[in-house]
């Protein structure tokens, strides 16, 4: 369990200010009380969590904002787990999978996988691999990196659809960054990266003895993780205030106020895990041309046993306008009732698009691609259906992102006390892992700077 709150001097002169209650500002903000500065927590949603938040039905179904888990490989995020859940928390084996041409494979693919490709499919990707080192690619966008590493077949079959389909943006103008984080996200593997069609042959022959990649999750759901955070902070001291989005006051090189509606903040350091974009509005900086995807989650409760068992699957299918179905019981059981169902169906859209605006609408497709996919029977089964918006979900990297993000980071970097962090503040594609990393180095920095010798759980991820 997490350390007992223990008498302590404030570190700073004044409130450090989190903006935002995500992974990255709650653990910053965990850190940085325990060590004994005085933290004010800003969300502007009713609830913590962020892009990691549940969604609660009935005291039964619990749903997250897609297939959240923790992976563990980092021992210092490991330890920071550890006393953050406790016995709280579940191991399973990862079964993710791919829905192509009307079958379900195995991803990361795996030797029996190979067998259920249509011959003419793989046919032409062994081809590529015999073809594909006499070609050449340019380097700066997606396609062009798939192409090179993958081969056209593969391209066009299992990433040029599901990537268009999910991001709205065709790959050909989607810079190759998102190639290489995207497809590290998917794998979570360092032992099976695919980055050619060699490297793909030899890691599909190691699956034959490869033991399951294990994941960790909270046995409630991540509102668990989240909701002891908060709990924590404020019992070392710590304010969370919700509901209240944060507006930034500053000049020559300072951020003076932080406002949560009404209030006013006066900070000695602020650590922003909102949108980028938004705190070069605040302070009157040019905002550069940097997008957030958004999401709609459509939570559906069936009064079924799910035919497929696994966590989570990618549908890239034009017919279909599922991107991606997740099933929290596979995750833990405790999140829906025995013998009963929930999946967690993503349609991507930009906040504010008449998909945002008029989600509902589309329920009646959802679940007519639910029984395509086979896994709901018939409408009779489903019991209720609850459509989220999720906003800012991903940073779009599109191909002339980079020259946009290092401009609106300089200009920000000019405000000494303003501190980016997270997926959002840092327009940073990452997960749950990354974003503790993220917070325990940046605390770690903080700490140091503020005089601090020791500043020991801040500075496990540094090495310190």
């Amino acid at each position: 369990m997490l350390s007992a709150p223990t008498e302590s001097v404030s570190v700073f002169d004044a409130p450090v200010v989190v903006v935002g209650a995500g992974v990255a500002g709650l653990v910053s903000a965990h850190l940085l009380a325990e060590a004994g500065a005085d933290v004010v927590v800003i969300e502007k949603l009713p609830m913590v969590g962020g892009l990691a938040r549940s969604f609660v039905y009935d005291k039964q179904f619990v749903f997250d904002c897609g297939p959240h888990r923790f992976d563990t490989s980092n021992e210092h995020v490991k330890t920071y787990l550890d006393r953050l859940l406790g016995d709280n928390g579940t191991f399973f084996p990862r079964k993710s999978e791919v829905y192509f041409k009307g079958q379900y494979y195995g991803w990361p693919i795996k030797p029996q996988n190979l067998l259920q490709l249509p011959r003419d499919v793989a046919a032409r990707a062994f081809l590529d691999l015999t073809l594909n080192g006499f070609k050449h690619y340019g380097e700066m966008s997606f396609e062009d990196y798939i192409l090179r590493q993958y081969g056209p077949t593969l391209y066009e079959h299992f990433f040029l659809g599901y990537t268009h389909k999910f991001l709205g943006v065709h790959p050909r103008d989607t810079h190759s960054d998102w190639a290489k984080v995207g497809i590290n996200r998917a794998i979570l593997d360092d032992q099976a990266q695919m980055q050619n069609l060699a490297q793909l042959l030899k890691s599909t022959l190691l699956q034959f003895d490869k033991k399951s990649q294990h994941f960790l999750y909270p046995t409630q759901g991540m509102h668990q993780a989240w909701t002891s955070l908060a709990a924590q902070i404020r019992g070392l001291g710590g304010r969370i205030i919700t509901g209240q989005g944060a507006r930034l006051e500053g000049q020559n090189g300072h951020v003076d106020a932080v406002w949560a509606g009404d209030e006013r903040f006066k900070p000695s350091a602020v650590v922003w895990t909102a949108p980028i974009t938004l705190a070069c509005q605040q302070l009157q900086l040019p905002v550069p041309r940097l997008d957030y995807l958004g999401l709609l989650l459509f939570n559906v409760m069936v009064a079924e046993d799910c035919p497929r068992d696994y966590q989570w699957c990618y549908y890239g299918a034009a017919d279909l306008l599922i991107n991606r179905v997740s099933i929290p019981r596979f995750f833990s059981p405790a999140t829906a009732p025995t013998g009963m169902t929930g999946y967690c169906c993503e349609v991507s859209c930009m906040e504010g698009d008449q998909r945002w605006l008029e989600g509902e609408r589309l329920t009646d497709w959802v679940l007519d691609d639910l029984l395509k996919v086979g896994l709901v029977p018939n409408r009779h089964r489903v019991q209720d259906v609850r459509v989220e918006r999720v906003g800012d979900s991903y940073p779009i990297y599109r191909t002339g992102y980079p020259g946009q993000l290092d401009s609106a980071r300089r200009s920000l970097a000019a405000f000494h006390n303003l501190h980016l962090a997270g997926r959002t503040g840092l327009f940073w594609y990452n997960n749950m892992d990354h974003s503790i990393e993220n917070a325990m180095q940046l605390t770690t920095r903080l700490l140091r700077e503020s005089g601090v010798p020791e500043a020991p759980q801040a500075s496990l991820a540094a090495g310190a």
